[in-house]
């Protein structure tokens, strides 16, 4: 059994839902009166990242079968 880092469906659904939940929180903060703190926003930058690494993971591995 694969592990769960090398697992391609666990990365792309990863992926998908960390660019999810920060767009989501970037797209509060633009748009809606109450703007985000400093703190919530590095978090929501921060997912966004490792969305988007998980997502290229997600590429390599299936280039790898």
């Amino acid at each position: 059994m694969e592990s769960l880092r090398n697992n391609k469906y666990y990365n792309l659904f990863t992926g998908l839902l960390l660019l999810g939940f920060g767009g989501f929180r970037l797209y509060q903060h633009y748009t809606a009166n109450p703007t985000l703190n400093t703190f919530r926003l590095v978090i929501a930058f921060a997912s966004i990242g490792y969305g988007i690494y998980a997502l290229y993971n997600f590429t390599q591995l299936k280039k790898q079968e």
